[in-house]
């Protein structure tokens, strides 16, 4: 399935672009991430009935974060995050619209690596959330709900802005 950029459908979207530069060992390494192999990763902003949100955390980042993952082959960018969404946390959804999308890429002399991290508004289904989280070699280590962000959010900032368009309704 080829993945349809949300960019061409959505003029509203919160567009970014995160560029750096790696040594041959660390870019070499970036070829094995799935991230990268993948092309696109989905996120959620999940939403409960009380609009309080949904976070995971990880514990090799010591951060929560929007649950979500890495595109597998054949998947749409919604399926991806229902997919992801119940690995990480349990919780089944309903995929609203995209609000936001990033561009990261990383060179290495005349080459580079990059994907694309599109964050979604979704709600909730039943919000009961699960105690098998994320995949084997996922450190998931916890999944909550919360009136407002907590300060050690992954990605702070644009969490906090399509966490306000998504309580907003805006879709």
């Amino acid at each position: 399935m080829t993945v349809r950029d949300p960019r061409e459908v959505y003029d509203d979207l919160i567009v970014d672009r995160v560029e750096r530069d790696a040594d041959a060992e660390e870019f070499a390494a970036l070829y094995a991430n799935e991230a990268f192999r993948a092309g696109w990763v989905a996120g959620g902003i999940v939403l409960d009935d009380d609009d309080r949100v949904l976070l995971a955390y990880h514990g090799h980042d010591e951060a929560w974060l929007a649950p979500g993952g890495t595109l597998a082959p054949g998947e749409s960018l919604r399926d991806t995050l229902i997919r992801e969404v119940r690995e990480e946390t349990g919780v089944e959804i309903h995929p609203g619209r995209p609000h936001a999308l990033v561009e990261s890429v990383v060179h290495h002399d005349d080459d580079y690596l990059r994907f694309r991290y599109v964050l979604f508004c979704a709600r909730a289904i039943d919000p009961e959330t699960g105690e098998n989280l994320g995949e084997p070699d996922e450190p998931i280590e916890d999944a909550q709900w919360f009136e407002e962000l907590p300060d050690n959010v992954y990605g702070q900032e644009l969490t906090a802005k399509v966490l306000k368009r998504c309580q907003e309704g805006i879709d």
